[in-house]
């Protein structure tokens, strides 16, 4: 029954993390972990795979609806290189508690932080928190369905959190959009729909070099982990870009929010217990 569960897993994820533009990691990772006992080095390895597959079927969906700011996703996604291309090395060195830890942590700062974000926009202050004026850059974007979105944001700030970003997203295996596109949304003032389609552009490039990595070193769980659970994502993803479509955006952050929070608790619930 194994190859039927990694199915569903696959499908599940793979439309959840087009939606909110995490490319599904920040599930895989947690469910992988919690329920199929896998060693935390494979588990990043495997979903780091998987994330690059899904996040480049997405992105395809993503670029035909013209959604994706390609000059921010080129440059998110070499930034992020060098991290994505040290980090499985550095895997190796951390026991599994201490890898379960450090994620759970890193989900509940992250869910509390664009909470308190998302109420600040609720309440009137909607503009992008960063404070260095140098590097500030706009954007004007036509969708294929002829929606304009403006806005502008510190494209240099950005760039060195992606830097960040790359070796978070190879460490844990999520691929880094469950990071970055909560940050994008809530602190440098991009559009909802454009941070999404976006975040999975800059995946493709930046999770392929980290899985690249993950594979020389034995990392990846081909059979059966990868190729049924990369079956559902394949379908799961093409669905989740029709949904995206009909999802309000704060219904996206929310979802986003809840479901970070309650993997977050349960990691380090039991990373505590040994």
């Amino acid at each position: 029954m194994d190859w039927l569960w990694l199915l569903l897993l696959g499908l599940g994820t793979g439309s959840f993390g087009v939606i909110t533009g995490t490319g599904g990691g920040v599930i895989m990772v947690p469910v992988l972990l919690l329920l199929f006992n896998m060693d935390p080095t494979v588990v990043s390895g495997t979903s780091l795979a998987l994330v690059a597959m899904t996040s480049f079927s997405g992105s395809l969906a993503y670029l035909r609806k013209r959604l994706v700011d390609k000059r921010s996703g080129l440059m998110f996604a070499a930034a992020a290189l060098p991290g994505s291309v040290v980090a499985p090395f550095v895997l190796k060195l951390v026991a599994g508690d201490v890898f379960r830890g450090l994620l759970g942590l890193l989900l509940l700062c992250l869910a509390a932080y664009t909470i308190v974000k998302t109420l600040r926009s609720v309440r009137g202050n909607s503009k992008a928190s960063y404070s260095v004026n140098s590097g500030v850059r706009t954007r004007h974007m036509t969708t294929g369905s002829g929606e304009n979105f403006d806005y502008e944001f510190n494209e240099s700030l950005a760039v060195a959190f992606n830097c960040v970003v790359g070796f978070l997203s190879a460490f844990f295996g999520t691929g880094g959009g469950f990071l970055r596109t909560p940050v994008l949304i809530s602190v440098f003032g991009f559009p909802v729909r454009i941070a999404v389609a976006t975040s999975i552009f800059s995946l493709v490039i930046s999770a392929t070099a980290g899985a690249g990595v993950h594979a020389f070193l034995g990392n990846i769980d081909w059979y059966p982990t990868f190729i049924f659970t990369g079956l559902g994502l394949l379908v799961g993803s093409q669905i989740g870009v029709l949904l995206a479509a009909r999802t309000r955006n704060q219904w996206t952050v929310m979802l986003l929010v809840t479901v970070i929070s309650v993997m977050g608790a349960r990691l380090v619930f039991d990373a505590l217990l040994g």
